[in-house]
């Protein structure tokens, strides 16, 4: 397999997220944009790993292995789960850093309101389902949890990781599919 092909098809699915991304920017909210950020991706990865199958069973490519077959496949689908994760810190964090310095603050806004005084804080609690409602700390101890805990989820390395594991882990279980597929029901290896 060159690697022309496969670091060309992670860049046109690259510039096909970042355009999906910019045409739904002004007309979708920010949580829904995420949700179908990722949806792009994991739309992508499976578009992959069944373009390169098709591919491998076309040219009669097989290694004749499971577990070179296997390295085949994930080549150019782990190359792009690195390219979307990069892609997802990318957007959020230098793209639409208005946007997401934005979310972080309207949550800040709602846990200043929530813990600004007392009162506030008990009918806050008061709204809260009973079951919880004895578990959940001090005024001051909710609020500093609460910031740090927005803090380190609207952080970018929470962001990379997060997305890195997520795209990572999905491209190990389509290509292990795509690997079982092609030699238990397909027969690659007999192929040639």
């Amino acid at each position: 397999m060159r690697t022309a092909p496969v670091v060309g098809t992670s860049l046109v699915l690259l510039a096909g997220y970042l355009a999906f991304k910019w045409g739904l920017a002004g007309s979708v909210n920010e949580e829904r944009l995420v949700a179908l950020g990722g949806m792009y991706h994991w739309s992508a990865l499976t578009a992959l790993v069944a373009g390169w199958s098709i591919w491998l069973v076309r040219i009669k490519g097989s290694t004749r292995s499971f577990w070179g077959d296997f390295k085949l496949l994930a080549k150019p689908v782990f190359l792009y789960a690195l390219i979307a994760a990069g892609s997802v810190y990318v957007w959020n964090h230098v793209i639409a850093r208005e946007s997401t310095e934005l979310r972080k603050a309207l949550r800040v806004a709602q846990i200043e309101e929530h813990t600004a005084t007392d009162a506030a804080y008990s009918e806050f609690v008061s709204q809260q389902p009973s079951e919880q409602q004895p578990s959940l700390p001090s005024r001051e101890e909710y609020r500093s949890q609460a910031l740090a805990q927005v803090d380190w989820m609207l952080s970018g390395g929470v962001t990379l990781v997060l997305s890195l594991l997520m795209y990572l882990f999905a491209s190990l279980v389509l290509v292990l599919c795509a690997t079982v597929l092609l030699h238990q029901i397909w027969g690659i290896a007999a192929l040639g």
